[in-house]
């Protein structure tokens, strides 16, 4: 059975990343969904509600994903598990990498820079977390936890955007390979 409101979110997603938040327009959206321009407002008030919802349903895909990492069995695990988690979102879900960390420009609008600070925080504190436990279990240090985790953060985002860019031309296995690599680089860089 056809979900109208996930069509209008993956319209809507494929609209922002093609033209921008001016080329979103809830009435573009309804003519490429199928559906008539007042009928997009039966499932989204407003066009900065449809902004809002597509931003919450990145950040709780993205979320999904890292919660990966809570299948290792050692902290180390765990923590690799979940940039493994980053790595499969920024593959496996693309526009929303994009548009989560590469396009939206949250000055603009107070409402979007809230969503994306209370999205983006449970995601980030759920990377802390892991980095806390290699804390706890004496198996990383010298640093913050929120050092560390931003440390990683930024590697797997730099990673990823890299490789969603083409800026190197890597095949995926090229890619997989130096994010893996590199990852194991910094954790072990913070080796106690």
């Amino acid at each position: 059975m056809k979900n109208t409101r996930e069509d209008i979110l993956d319209c809507a997603r494929d609209l922002y990343l093609e033209h921008g938040l001016q080329g979103l327009s809830m009435r573009k959206v309804a003519l490429k969904v199928g559906i008539t321009p007042m009928a997009i407002y039966r499932h989204f008030e407003s066009k900065e509600h449809l902004q809002e919802q597509l931003l919450i349903k990145g950040f709780q895909s993205f979320g999904f994903y890292l919660k990966r990492g809570l299948k290792g069995d050692s902290p180390i695990e765990r923590i690799k598990s979940t940039t493994e988690g980053y790595l499969a979102f920024a593959t496996e879900q693309s526009k929303y990498f994009e548009i989560i960390f590469m396009s939206i420009d949250p000055i603009k609008e107070l409402k979007v820079r809230e969503i994306i600070r209370k999205e983006a925080l449970a995601t980030f504190t759920f990377l802390m977390d892991r980095v806390q436990e290699c804390v706890d279990a004496g198996l990383i240090g010298g640093e913050s936890s929120f050092t560390i985790a931003v440390t990683i953060l930024a590697e797997v985002n730099g990673l990823a955007s890299l490789y969603l860019t083409n800026t190197f031309g890597w095949t995926y296995d090229e890619f997989e390979a130096v994010f893996k690599k590199s990852l194991d680089r910094t954790i072990a860089g913070f080796s106690i």
